[in-house]
């Protein structure tokens, strides 16, 4: 009987398993009870790397576009599985100001960047002229804001 067992053990399918089960990793109780399916999900590290490496066969372009396109893919990649639609556009161009005003404060050339990528969203009636003032406003105000803390 032992003898048998460990032949069952050792067949083909039984190592399969084995070897599938080894390379899993566990779930927790509220990821196996919430019903999604994550075999879809996209790893963001490496989507990050992908994307800076198609951005880098980009010649015609500078280091602060490509800066600005990877921030732009890795933003709308992490909202509702990287799909937004046209009138999300506004919202987002607000979000993506606030995430990353901060980085904008901090390089002028980058801050141009966006600028002139929302006059381009303009130009293709995805955003109005309020919306990219709200993103002006949003900018504005965290500058101001970096100004302060460094004359204090």
């Amino acid at each position: 009987m032992a003898l048998e067992i460990l032949e069952a053990l050792e067949s083909p399918f039984n190592l399969f398993l084995m070897k599938v089960f080894i390379w899993m990793k566990p779930m927790s109780l509220e990821k196996v009870l919430s019903g999604r399916v994550s075999e879809d999900e996209v790893d963001d590290d490496v989507a990050d790397l992908e994307d800076r490496r198609m951005l880098d066969d980009f010649v015609d372009v500078t280091k602060y576009e490509k800066q600005m396109m990877h921030l732009w893919n890795s933003f709308v990649r992490k909202q509702s599985g990287g799909a937004l639609a046209d009138g999300h556009i506004p919202w987002a161009c607000e979000a993506f100001s606030k995430l990353h005003g901060q980085e904008f404060a901090q390089t002028p050339a980058l801050l141009w960047c966006w600028r002139l990528f929302m006059v381009k969203m303009w130009n293709q009636g995805l955003v109005d002229a309020r919306a990219i003032n709200n993103c002006n406003v949003i900018l504005k105000q965290i500058q101001s804001q970096g100004n302060n803390s460094t004359s204090s």
